[in-house]
């Protein structure tokens, strides 16, 4: 009975440095894919801010062609209505 409680707590042992060894493994990807994750939202973020001046002027002519068309479509409806 001593040898195959023995054996089991020697298998026990085994598994669990095993799994230890993959545990730690693991972690040491997941800290280098948050740092090439931080890295790469880093550089997005400067991108970004880098053509924020193109998404202001595509919103200003955006606006502007809108504010065109609105004042069209009013004028043709307040001519309409008379």
């Amino acid at each position: 009975m001593n040898i195959v409680l023995s054996s089991c707590a020697v298998i026990i042992t085994v598994v669990f440095v095993f799994l230890s060894l993959e545990a730690i493994d693991t972690l040491k990807q997941i800290k280098k894919t948050a740092a090439e994750a931080e890295k790469l939202a880093v550089n997005a973020n400067e991108r970004l801010t880098d053509i924020e001046p193109a998404f202001k002027t595509v919103n200003s002519v955006t606006n502007t062609v809108v504010s065109g068309w609105g004042k069209l479509i009013t004028f043709i409806s307040s001519f309409l209505r008379k």
